[in-house]
């Protein structure tokens, strides 16, 4: 056990010398005289320079396929922000609380695969009547209370509710889904929820789709405190 522990130890050192030191065959040519280089079996190569250049092609037949989806992921950024900015724009036209969240949703399910859309508002007074799932609730609500600590940090959640707040949010319709995403609405005298549910696993993740869809909120949530006045 022990000389199997010093071998292992020793092969280390070798590799970790040879690592830091590739030259050294360059400058000692009479190691190569010494050395047991054995055909590569099972690996349809002939040689260590063969089984280096193989080594080499792979990795860079792995960049281009890295750089291909960079390059794709730039251009659906792209296409996506595009779409974002122009729906900004139709939101801030609309002239009713029910034109306003059935543009936004429709663009959410073409965009974001969402099958489900809630917004709630948290307030004293309702302002409005409700609308599909755009709902008043009072401003000590359970689930406000629920939300609690996403008001805290103000940031974009994507995924990691539990059960009970996922047979709350989407009762009859929880098992079938896969993903949420919950944005906080924080004004000075405001506070309500965008909630998200899709029932495609991994749909929502930080980044920069999510970062666009926090702006469409901002406008959402701007168009609605003009249209209620």
């Amino acid at each position: 056990m022990v000389a199997n522990t010093e071998s292992a130890s020793n092969l280390a050192t070798v590799i970790d010398y040879l690592e830091r030191n590739p030259d050294i065959f360059l400058e000692n040519p009479s190691l190569l005289s010494k050395l047991n280089l054995p055909h590569i079996n099972g690996r349809n190569v002939s040689s260590l320079i063969e089984y280096q250049v193989e080594g080499l092609r792979k990795n860079e037949r792995q960049l281009k396929a890295e750089i291909g989806k960079l390059k794709l992921n730039k251009r659906q950024c792209e296409n996506l922000a595009n779409q974002a900015y122009e729906h900004a724009l139709e939101i801030m036209q609309t002239e009713t609380i029910e034109a306003l969240y059935d543009k936004l949703f429709l663009f959410l399910k073409r965009e974001y695969l969402c099958s489900h859309f809630y917004i709630f508002f948290f307030v004293e007074k309702r302002p409005y009547q409700d609308y599909r799932d755009l709902r008043f609730k009072q401003i000590h609500s359970n689930i406000r209370y629920l939300f609690s600590g996403l008001y805290n940090v103000n940031k974009p959640l994507c995924d990691s509710l539990p059960s009970e707040y996922m047979d709350g949010l989407f009762g009859k319709d929880s098992s079938l889904i896969k993903s949420t995403v919950s944005l906080p609405i924080k004004e000075h005298d405001r506070l309500g929820l965008f909630i998200l549910g899709s029932q495609i696993y991994d749909a929502y993740q930080q980044g920069f789709s999510i970062h666009l869809l926090n702006y469409l909120k901002d406008v959402f949530v701007l168009r609605f405190n003009t249209l209620i006045q």
